[in-house]
């Protein structure tokens, strides 16, 4: 039977972790951090289409730094584009925002509802490119779609984390006392697949490993801004 921290582990690495989570044995999960961890299917020719438009865009749009190293950060504009994809797209980040309220608040998504600022970004590495470690202050939450994973057979030499995003323990001060184990301040490590979406609280510190590849890896980060946040009461 696997112990505590495999199982800790486990609930992190898959789609959501309620905020309130009891253990057996009198231990209880406080104050965890919710991540959306999606595969969305049949994204091929999403995907392709998004690659054309985005490649198109960065011929005429000069972009800007931000976190980014060796690669092209796009205007964030993305999410006014006026492409059928890129609604698409919209649709899968609602998906994701609508399910992190719902674990984090604690309510149905008939319950509540908000004025929602969408603020979308196209990304494009290049063989040693990478993102610095960054927050996204002035947000809620954060994420990233992976477009066009850019893996291939000549970068078999890379380190095994190679392009991951990586999360940071956000408590501090908490690796200071060593515990057996040392299930704290430890990174989280996700790989890149395409038509797979992120989603995270914006305050979370995270970075991408420098990427090996010989193509273009192409993902859309966004960040979300919500005001006005209001809880209805359907009893």
């Amino acid at each position: 039977m696997p112990n505590h921290l495999d199982r800790i582990f486990k609930l992190f690495q898959d789609v959501l972790v309620k905020l309130k989570v009891e253990l057996e044995n009198g231990v209880r999960l406080a104050w965890p951090t919710p991540i959306f961890n999606k595969k969305y299917e049949n994204t091929e020719e999403l995907n392709r289409r998004l690659v054309e438009i985005i490649l198109e865009k960065e011929k005429i749009d000069v972009g800007n730094a931000k976190s980014i190293a060796g690669g092209w950060h796009s205007s964030e504009d993305v999410h006014s584009w006026d492409y059928p994809e890129i609604k698409t797209l919209i649709g899968f980040i609602t998906d994701a925002i609508t399910e992190l309220t719902k674990v984090s608040a604690g309510v149905e998504s008939v319950q509540f509802g908000a004025d929602t600022t969408f603020i979308a970004w196209a990304n494009i590495l290049r063989k040693g490119g990478y993102h610095k470690i960054h927050t996204h202050p002035g947000c809620a939450w954060s994420g990233v779609y992976y477009i066009q994973a850019g893996a291939d057979e000549r970068a078999e030499d890379a380190p095994e984390d190679a392009g991951h995003i990586e999360f940071f323990d956000p408590r501090h001060g908490v690796e200071m006392v060593p515990v057996p184990g040392n299930p704290f301040g430890q990174r989280l490590s996700f790989p890149p697949e395409e038509g797979r979406l992120y989603c995270f609280p914006a305050w979370l510190r995270h970075m991408v490993n420098p990427y090996h590849g010989n193509s273009e890896r192409i993902t859309i980060g966004f960040n979300i801004r919500i005001e006005n946040f209001e809880n209805f009461d359907n009893s």
